[in-house]
């Protein structure tokens, strides 16, 4: 029986291990959103760049990392199936280096500009390709729990954001966020290529070691190497065209659960509460300093993520997105009654209340983080087949991308144009559509191989709502 459980631990640990190093891109990531959040005010109020940067600049330079993220997106997914999940990874490295020299190093406006854009094309090539190489590298059993360190990842990296930022000006801010993709390059140098990849590419013998270093010495990898060619030989040939393999069944299922995914994911808002969560607490007047509000919000992402990786692979995908979807629709609504309750004749009698917006946001957040957030994020690296995982991952991650560019660019507009609460009650209604999506479209891919997966695709199950014409 110890011996057993020995196995079972080495098994899982390098699995582990490889899915942590990957999420590393994840944090970096974090750290490119969140940097906005504390950067604004010392930016804008108190002038720490050395030379003058307008709101319109600012609201640029936040929303440009959204575009750097749509425009890199299909280029990295015809990368991604050329040179692989690992590769792709190491070669996005450096854009995101130079962004952040750039930010740490500007000398005005259009540097600042230039430097977010960089960094988006990191924060896009992470966001499509990490959970992509988390899917091919971890079992079945532990897909779903090492999934979900890709948003906790995210989150952490926010929090660290937040937290330097009450306490570093921006000049040391930017450089500690610079260091972290540094060290992940460093780091992932190391890790094997995935598995799936490799047998794809007749590399069968650098695919048994890989799949040894990941499993263990003693695991049979002839059996997962069966299993990935089975995948493939399920797919048809794989010599046809693009648009052929867009058009099989399984594929448009899943395309119709990505995008919509994506669609929601950003459209409920999330990316202008983190990009400007320190301007909201201030415009919302919080009863405690909107920095250290901003930081509560951010451990709760991180607390959020976390329940999420621990009961993920037990509840279901479905169930968390639908619990996300419903507490996030109340959360934004109340934010949004008080806001407009605040703007109007209530403000004296909402004085004490200040509390109010901290516990909306920070509920709304944590929700987020234990589903649409990581379980996105996991289904788009288990739920297409290898033939067009590459260019249909970068289609999904180029409709998040545009949405967040749009987002972040629109949401200071509208704040001014019709107030900051009818724009949370719009984003609530929005949740509300993504709780009937999940409930009409999305499929259960809890405990499933990515074959299985597949299948389950091709024959319609799963509840996926999309209709084929076959």
């Amino acid at each position: 029986m110890e011996s057993s459980s020995s196995t079972k631990k080495s098994y899982y640990v390098k699995q582990y291990l490889a899915a942590v190093v990957a999420t590393l891109g994840a944090f970096s990531i974090g750290t490119i959103f969140g940097w906005s959040s504390p950067a604004e005010p010392r930016i804008l109020e108190n002038g720490e760049t050395g030379f003058t940067i307008e709101k319109e600049d600012f609201a640029w330079a936040v929303s440009l990392m959204g575009l750097g993220g749509t425009i890199i997106s299909f280029p990295t997914g015809l990368i991604v199936k050329s040179l692989g999940a690992r590769k792709t990874l190491l070669l996005f490295v450096p854009p995101t280096i130079v962004g952040w020299v750039l930010i740490i190093w500007c000398w005005n406006a259009g540097t600042l500009l230039v430097g977010r854009l960089f960094t988006g094309f990191g924060a896009g090539a992470f966001c499509m390709v990490v959970p992509i190489y988390i899917g091919e590298v971890a079992s079945k059993e532990i897909r779903g729990t090492v999934g979900s360190f890709f948003q906790q990842m995210i989150n952490l990296g926010i929090l660290y954001a937040y937290t330097l930022g009450i306490a570093l000006n921006v000049f040391q801010l930017s450089i500690l966020c610079g260091i972290v993709p540094v060290v992940y390059g460093a780091l992932f140098f190391f890790m094997p290529d995935t598995p799936t990849y490799l047998v794809l590419r007749n590399n069968e013998r650098d695919a048994v070691k890989s799949i040894k270093w990941l499993r263990g010495s003693h695991f049979d990898a002839t059996v997962e190497v069966d299993e990935i060619r089975s995948q493939q030989h399920l797919r048809g040939p794989d010599k046809r065209s693009v648009w052929t393999s867009f058009r099989q069944p399984a594929t448009v299922r899943a395309l119709c659960t990505m995008l919509g995914l994506m669609f929601f994911m950003q459209m409920t808002g999330v990316n202008a509460v983190l990009f400007y969560s320190t301007s909201i607490f201030q415009s919302a007047n919080v009863t405690i300093e909107a920095e250290v509000a901003t930081i509560i919000m951010g451990g709760m992402q991180v607390l959020g993520t976390l329940l999420s990786s621990l009961i993920v692979d037990r509840a279901g995908r479905r169930v968390l997105l639908l619990v996300s979807g419903g507490v996030m629709m109340v959360s934004a609504l109340v934010l949004g009654v008080y806001l407009q309750l605040l703007s109007g004749d209530a403000a004296d009698q909402l004085a004490a209340l200040g509390w109010i917006p901290i516990a909306a946001l920070c509920l709304y957040v944590t929700l987020f983080s234990v589903g649409f957030g990581p379980v996105t994020w996991l289904m788009l690296g288990e739920i297409f087949a290898q033939d067009v995982k590459g260019p249909a991952s970068a289609l999904a991650n180029m409709t998040s991308f545009a949405l967040s560019f749009a987002l972040s660019r629109l949401f200071p507009l509208a704040r001014d144009a019709i107030g900051s609460g009818p724009t949370f009650i719009i984003f609530a209604g929005f949740c509300l559509l993504a709780v009937v999506f999940v409930a009409v479209v999305v499929p259960e891919t809890k405990g499933k191989s990515l074959s299985e997966i597949q299948r389950m695709l091709a024959t319609g199950g799963g509840r996926v709502g999309c209709k084929v014409n076959k």
